[in-house]
């Protein structure tokens, strides 16, 4: 694939001569016009601009200003004479290098080479500030209650030493913050931080991800190959759900961990290893131990340096906390303007038990944002369940029908007793103005009259 140049003069000579020497072997645009060529930008990228310094209404700093935040691409500035003011010119704007006129294909080829290594190291310049902003936000422990407070005094204490650090917490707390938390306060926080899933890999597959294989330890095994662990070195390991590791590997993981050392699958020399461990659960393991599925060695070693992440019901004075920042950072990955939580919404959310704790809150705030036309998140924006099963509604009982909590515990499949529901639930709303229950059910008077004799609700 040809390198993409876009080369950009008001003069048709220049652009003409540089389609000539270079249209053989690069992939060139050119444009008379800069305001032209920006819009060529929004549309594709390119690996250099070549700018001339004849630009109407432009100089070379100004034309740089334009180009900022347009993408990454070197810009290469041409010249008539390469004058002290010329080159003083190029070096205010911030130009990576120049040419002088006609450009030769040689010069263009020097040029390039060094060009696209610069461009490859912005690029990785980029992603690991992206990496890192990534790290920053996920390591935000959000919150101001004791409990969360309590928390990060527990994750500070542990940042500051090389302990093995197993944190409890059932599915959705925020475990995954809570390490990477550690991690970026600690002595490691510049090098490699692992994440592992042990759920997802089978036993076999874990061992070898981990501790690596000898060359013959298995069938398909032509070469050695280090593992997760040694490939790590220096850096952080975060296992997470560590209960679901098969308990025969457990031994292999108290040997890493006790005495940093492990052996290969198919391998018999001990070799060093120098990472960190930061392990999670949502599983009881003092249970898990009781039952066999666990050894209690391990256990023992981990329980020591453990960290409690509360539930978000435990915490329930952070709710609106925690929403706002979801809130400020899902508009920002969406570019949308922010919206604002209504009173009666937020008196819901706070209501609602959150069975899926600040996971469920931040996928409920995504589904509002993007759902959402209107300004303001209301009522009708949150999701039924939350409508529905939130004390706001849980605690109540409809009148001629129940308690609302048995109802919804129900399977209900016959048309006509979902519809006896509904009609309750909107005359005790309304208080039993049967004016205002026909609004709000979209249905005349007289129907509703008939359905509130033929459901046996005319309580009032």
């Amino acid at each position: 694939m040809k390198n993409a140049i876009l080369a950009i003069s008001d003069k048709k000579e220049v652009l003409r001569q540089i389609r000539k020497e270079l249209g053989e072997q690069y992939e060139v645009i050119t444009f008379n016009n800069l305001l032209d060529a920006m819009d060529m930008l929004r549309e594709s990228e390119f690996d250099v601009i070549l700018l001339d310094e004849h630009l109407t209404w432009f100089n070379f700093v100004e034309a740089r200003r334009k180009l900022n935040g347009m993408g990454e691409f070197i810009i290469v500035g041409l010249l008539d004479e390469d004058t002290e003011q010329k080159i003083l010119e190029l070096k205010d704007a911030g130009i990576y290098n120049y040419m002088l006129k006609p450009v030769a294909l040689h010069d263009m080829n020097r040029v390039m080479f060094s060009a696209l290594i610069n461009l490859e190291l912005k690029r990785e310049k980029r992603k690991l500030e992206e990496k890192l902003s990534k790290l920053e936000e996920e390591t935000e422990v959000v919150g101001q209650s004791s409990r969360i407070k309590e928390s990060r005094m527990q994750m500070e204490k542990m940042a500051a030493t090389e302990v093995p650090v197993l944190i409890i917490g059932e599915n959705g707390t925020g475990k995954t913050y809570v390490a990477n938390g550690i991690y970026k306060k600690s002595e490691r926080r510049k090098n490699d931080y692992v994440e592992v899933s042990c759920s997802s890999f089978t036993p076999e597959a874990f061992e070898k991800e981990l501790f690596g294989y000898e060359k013959g330890a298995f069938q398909g095994a032509t070469v050695s190959r280090r593992g997760i662990l040694e490939e790590s070195s220096g850096g952080t390991i975060f296992l997470d759900e560590i209960a679901d590791v098969d308990i025969k590997i457990q031994t292999k993981l108290l040997q890493a961990i006790e005495y940093s050392e492990i052996k290969r699958v198919g391998g018999t020399k001990a070799r060093k290893i120098d990472v960190r461990f930061i392990l999670s659960t949502s599983k009881d393991l003092r249970e898990e131990v009781e039952k066999g599925r666990f050894r209690k060695d391990l256990y023992n070693r981990l329980i020591a340096f453990s960290i409690d992440v509360p539930t978000l019901r435990e915490r329930k004075e952070d709710i609106p906390l925690l929403a706002s920042y979801f809130l400020n950072k899902i508009v920002r990955e969406l570019h949308k303007d922010t919206p604002v939580i209504s009173g009666e919404a937020m008196k819901y959310i706070m209501e609602y038990s959150f069975p899926g704790n600040i996971r469920e809150l931040r996928n409920m705030i995504e589904r509002m944002v993007i759902l959402s036309t209107d300004k303001i998140l209301d009522v009708d924006d949150l999701p039924l369940e939350v409508k529905m099963k939130s004390d706001t509604v849980e605690n109540k009982t409809v009148i001629g029908v129940g308690p609302l909590k048995e109802i919804l515990e129900q399977e209900i499949f016959g048309l006509e007793e979902v519809e006896r529901v509904v009609i309750a639930i909107a005359l005790q709303k309304t208080r039993w103005n049967k004016q205002e229950t026909s609004k709000l059910l979209g249905i005349g008077r007289t129907t509703l009259y008939e359905k509130i004799r033929k459901y046996g609700l005319d309580f009032k």
